[in-house]
């Protein structure tokens, strides 16, 4: 834990004491003020479980030919999420093709600048010449601005095509956020 240094230990405190009377504090007089109705239910509402749905199109670094057992991957494309828009999307995952695994970490970046991590792992498998079919479990671990505290699930289904080196995918799920943390006011 760093230390302030004494100088600025005034300015901290008057800029605290006018948070803690700002819109929105247990203090503040159209709550109702100090018994106001600013309750911890307000709190716990802003965390609430909700749906989480998204669509991604992505694109991948190629594997080489043949494949080999284990490939290290990255995928960057876009995708549309609840809760985000459309936003960026970067995956860093181990592809083990003999075994028919991939897991890795995923960030969604929102136009705010909020970003949304998840670790996802699954199974694939040939879908056709050339395609992959593969179904993942992504956890949400986190992230910045309002999704600092993100937790939740959600399941991904879609392929991969290998000659053009692109995926398309769908996940569905739930998340729970702090959505009053925003970074965008």
């Amino acid at each position: 834990m760093r230390t302030l240094p004494a100088s600025l230990i005034p300015l901290v405190l008057v800029v605290t004491i006018a948070a803690g009377c700002s819109r929105g504090s247990p203090t503040d007089p159209s709550l109702g003020g100090a018994t106001g109705s600013y309750a911890p239910q307000e709190a716990a509402a802003a965390a609430a479980e909700r749906p989480i749905t998204g669509r991604c199109e992505t694109a991948f670094n190629p594997p080489p030919f043949p494949l080999p057992p284990v490939h290290q991957q990255t995928d960057t494309g876009t995708c549309v999420v609840s809760h985000l828009g459309r936003v960026a999307y970067t995956a860093v995952q181990t592809i083990d093709f003999a075994a028919g695994t991939q897991s890795g970490e995923r960030s969604f970046t929102a136009p705010n600048g909020d970003v949304l991590r998840a670790f996802g792992s699954g199974s694939s498998a040939p879908a056709g010449p050339g395609r992959i079919a593969f179904t993942a479990t992504f956890v949400f671990t986190g992230g910045t601005g309002r999704f600092a505290g993100a937790a939740g699930e959600a399941q991904v289904s879609g392929v991969a095509d290998l000659p053009s080196h692109t995926a398309s995918s769908t996940f569905e799920g739930h998340i729970r956020y702090d959505a009053a943390d925003r970074s965008d006011r």
